[in-house]
């Protein structure tokens, strides 16, 4: 018993540091906001029927399939 209790401590402790440690959370938000800014551009071209979503996917998937 007191080792499955020390090794829930242990782990404990290291979810407790672990979640301390921010390394990389900078570049994620960035890389947020540039999939939100894409998503934005897209449905405001899509809104305003200056794209096909519909043929650029077929183009892509055509184009990758040789259809």
């Amino acid at each position: 018993m007191n080792k499955v209790l020390e090794a829930l401590l242990a782990f404990q402790a290291y979810v407790l540091t672990a979640r301390d440690d921010e390394r990389g959370q900078g570049t994620l938000e960035y890389v947020g906001m540039i999939i939100v800014a894409a998503g934005i551009v897209v449905l405001v071209l899509e809104a305003a029927n200056a794209i096909d979503l519909g043929a650029v996917f077929s183009e892509a998937v055509n184009s990758v399939t040789g259809g």
